[in-house]
Protein backbone atom coordinates (compact mmCIF):
# COMPACT_ATOMS: atom_id res chain seq x y z
CA UNK A 1 0.00 0.00 0.00
CA UNK A 2 1.18 3.35 -1.00
CA UNK A 3 2.35 5.74 1.73
CA UNK A 4 0.93 9.04 1.74
CA UNK A 5 3.32 12.24 1.72
CA UNK A 6 3.34 14.91 3.92
CA UNK A 7 5.08 18.05 4.26
CA UNK A 8 5.59 20.83 6.91
CA UNK A 9 3.69 24.30 6.50
CA UNK A 10 7.36 25.84 6.57
CA UNK A 11 8.87 23.28 3.10
CA UNK A 12 5.09 24.75 1.73
CA UNK A 13 5.98 28.21 2.18
CA UNK A 14 9.71 28.42 1.63
CA UNK A 15 8.44 26.37 -2.13
CA UNK A 16 5.80 28.88 -2.75
CA UNK A 17 8.52 32.04 -2.22
CA UNK A 18 10.90 30.20 -4.38
CA UNK A 19 8.56 29.72 -7.23
CA UNK A 20 7.06 33.62 -6.66
CA UNK A 21 11.28 34.72 -6.65
CA UNK A 22 11.53 32.85 -10.42
CA UNK A 23 12.67 35.11 -13.13
CA UNK A 24 10.32 35.24 -16.55
CA UNK A 25 11.66 32.66 -18.82
CA UNK A 26 12.28 34.04 -22.68
CA UNK A 27 9.33 33.23 -24.75
CA UNK A 28 11.81 31.38 -27.42
CA UNK A 29 12.11 29.08 -24.36
CA UNK A 30 8.62 28.00 -23.46
CA UNK A 31 7.22 24.32 -24.64
CA UNK A 32 4.91 24.28 -27.12
CA UNK A 33 2.86 21.39 -28.18
CA UNK A 34 2.09 19.40 -31.37
CA UNK A 35 -1.34 20.27 -31.34
CA UNK A 36 -1.10 23.91 -30.63
CA UNK A 37 2.09 24.15 -33.01
CA UNK A 38 0.01 22.81 -35.71
CA UNK A 39 -2.87 24.73 -35.19
CA UNK A 40 -1.16 28.08 -35.16
CA UNK A 41 1.22 27.15 -38.23
CA UNK A 42 -2.26 25.55 -40.44
CA UNK A 43 -1.79 28.46 -42.89
CA UNK A 44 1.86 27.78 -43.60
CA UNK A 45 1.04 23.90 -43.92
CA UNK A 46 -2.00 24.09 -45.83
CA UNK A 47 -0.27 26.68 -48.25
CA UNK A 48 2.89 24.35 -48.85
CA UNK A 49 0.26 21.12 -49.51
CA UNK A 50 -0.95 23.85 -52.55
CA UNK A 51 2.21 24.51 -53.70
CA UNK A 52 2.12 20.71 -54.12
CA UNK A 53 4.03 19.44 -50.57
CA UNK A 54 3.37 15.83 -49.38
CA UNK A 55 3.01 15.89 -45.96
CA UNK A 56 6.16 13.61 -45.90
CA UNK A 57 7.93 16.20 -47.49
CA UNK A 58 6.62 19.00 -44.71
CA UNK A 59 7.64 16.61 -42.10
CA UNK A 60 10.92 16.18 -43.97
CA UNK A 61 11.24 20.26 -43.72
CA UNK A 62 10.35 20.22 -39.89
CA UNK A 63 13.00 17.99 -38.76
CA UNK A 64 15.36 20.38 -40.33
CA UNK A 65 14.26 23.02 -37.87
CA UNK A 66 14.92 20.01 -35.11
CA UNK A 67 10.86 19.38 -35.02
CA UNK A 68 10.47 15.42 -35.44
CA UNK A 69 7.41 14.63 -35.44
CA UNK A 70 5.99 11.43 -38.01
CA UNK A 71 3.30 12.02 -40.82
CA UNK A 72 0.56 10.43 -39.61
CA UNK A 73 1.14 12.72 -36.32
CA UNK A 74 1.28 15.71 -38.67
CA UNK A 75 -1.72 14.56 -40.47
CA UNK A 76 -4.08 14.04 -37.08
CA UNK A 77 -3.13 17.54 -35.75
CA UNK A 78 -3.95 19.21 -39.48
CA UNK A 79 -7.15 17.42 -39.07
CA UNK A 80 -8.08 18.25 -35.39
CA UNK A 81 -7.03 21.71 -35.95
CA UNK A 82 -9.58 21.79 -38.86
CA UNK A 83 -12.07 20.38 -37.15
CA UNK A 84 -11.99 22.85 -34.14
CA UNK A 85 -12.04 25.79 -36.53
CA UNK A 86 -14.64 24.21 -38.31
CA UNK A 87 -18.01 25.44 -35.73
CA UNK A 88 -16.36 28.59 -35.73
CA UNK A 89 -16.69 29.14 -39.65
CA UNK A 90 -19.82 27.60 -39.64
CA UNK A 91 -21.49 30.08 -37.65
CA UNK A 92 -19.69 32.80 -39.59
CA UNK A 93 -21.70 31.94 -42.93
CA UNK A 94 -24.55 30.68 -41.43
CA UNK A 95 -27.45 32.09 -43.65
CA UNK A 96 -30.54 32.76 -41.48
CA UNK A 97 -33.60 31.29 -42.64
CA UNK A 98 -32.27 28.36 -44.14
CA UNK A 99 -33.89 25.27 -43.94
CA UNK A 100 -31.62 22.15 -44.86
CA UNK A 101 -31.61 20.08 -42.48
CA UNK A 102 -28.84 19.88 -40.06
CA UNK A 103 -27.02 17.30 -37.50
CA UNK A 104 -27.73 17.95 -34.15
CA UNK A 105 -26.17 16.32 -30.97
CA UNK A 106 -28.84 14.47 -28.30
CA UNK A 107 -27.57 12.62 -25.60
CA UNK A 108 -24.36 12.03 -26.68
CA UNK A 109 -25.72 10.79 -29.93
CA UNK A 110 -26.04 12.66 -33.72
CA UNK A 111 -29.43 12.23 -35.42
CA UNK A 112 -31.15 14.22 -38.19
CA UNK A 113 -33.20 16.99 -36.82
CA UNK A 114 -35.44 17.11 -39.85
CA UNK A 115 -38.98 16.29 -38.75
CA UNK A 116 -39.48 13.69 -41.29
CA UNK A 117 -36.70 11.78 -39.85
CA UNK A 118 -38.19 9.38 -36.90
CA UNK A 119 -35.20 7.72 -34.70
CA UNK A 120 -34.90 3.92 -34.66
CA UNK A 121 -35.36 4.57 -30.60
CA UNK A 122 -36.76 6.46 -27.72
CA UNK A 123 -35.56 8.09 -24.32
CA UNK A 124 -37.56 6.48 -20.81
CA UNK A 125 -36.92 7.48 -17.93
CA UNK A 126 -33.78 8.44 -16.62
CA UNK A 127 -32.87 9.33 -20.15
CA UNK A 128 -32.21 5.00 -20.95
CA UNK A 129 -32.68 4.58 -24.63
CA UNK A 130 -34.61 1.31 -25.84
CA UNK A 131 -35.59 -0.30 -28.87
CA UNK A 132 -38.86 -0.15 -30.50
CA UNK A 133 -40.28 -2.63 -31.12
CA UNK A 134 -40.04 -3.58 -34.84
CA UNK A 135 -37.13 -1.42 -35.42
CA UNK A 136 -34.08 -3.73 -36.53
CA UNK A 137 -31.24 -0.86 -34.11
CA UNK A 138 -30.39 -2.27 -30.79
CA UNK A 139 -29.59 0.10 -28.59
CA UNK A 140 -29.45 0.82 -24.75
CA UNK A 141 -28.42 3.74 -22.51
CA UNK A 142 -24.43 2.29 -22.02
CA UNK A 143 -23.80 1.39 -25.84
CA UNK A 144 -23.75 1.95 -29.41
CA UNK A 145 -25.99 1.06 -32.11
CA UNK A 146 -26.27 -2.19 -33.44
CA UNK A 147 -27.32 -2.79 -36.98
CA UNK A 148 -27.90 -6.13 -38.65
CA UNK A 149 -25.20 -6.73 -41.69
CA UNK A 150 -27.51 -7.16 -44.47
CA UNK A 151 -25.47 -5.94 -47.54
CA UNK A 152 -23.53 -9.09 -47.92
CA UNK A 153 -26.28 -11.37 -48.07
Amino acid sequence: MPMVKSFTQAQWDAASRRLDTLPVKPAHEHRVNVRDAIRSMQAQISSAQKKGYTLEEIVYQLAQEGVEISASTLRYAMQRAAKENRPMQAEATAVPGATTATRAKKGGRERLSDSSSKPAWKTQDGGRAVSQQGSMVIRDAFSFEITPDVENL
